[in-house]
């Protein structure tokens, strides 16, 4: 067998980049930030021991609004990040997983609060994320990154 040779590519226009990991983190940030804000509005409707009164379930709605609203915006903006690659289902999948992941302990943390501290911990969890993370846990398992 004879080893292939690469095709020189001879166009007049450079191809474009394949997309960064930006997109994937934002992914998983934006799908964090939608899972609390549908939280909170299910704990504002839900839960009598929220807040005291009125202002206290509205405040938790608007802050959800705004969650949902951030959610949004970085989500518009990973889609524009991907260039060609929006077909992909990598940049979707395991991104979205973790961030619901890290959203849902975010917001069960923030509504019961142990340790202030504690509350950054869920955000570790983005790590993961991260391409050469996943395709080196690929690799360990024995999968294709």
């Amino acid at each position: 067998m004879t080893a292939q040779k690469r095709r020189r590519n001879n166009a007049p226009v450079r191809p474009r980049r394949p997309a960064t990991g930006v997109p994937d983190l934002l992914f998983a940030i934006a799908t964090a930030l939608a899972t609390m804000a549908a939280v909170f509005v299910a704990a504002s409707f839900l839960d009598e021991d929220l807040s005291n009164g009125d202002a206290g379930t509205d405040l938790a709605r608007i802050f959800a609004g705004t969650l949902m609203l951030s959610a949004i915006l970085l989500a518009l903006m990973g889609f524009l990040l991907l260039r060609d690659e929006r077909g992909r289902a990598d940049h979707y999948r395991v991104p979205i997983l973790i961030g619901l992941l890290v959203g849902g302990l975010e917001a069960a943390m923030f509504l019961d609060p142990r340790s202030p501290i504690l509350l950054l911990a869920p955000l570790a969890l983005l790590i993961f994320v991260l391409r050469p993370v996943r395709r080196a846990i690929a690799a360990m398992l024995g999968g294709r990154g």
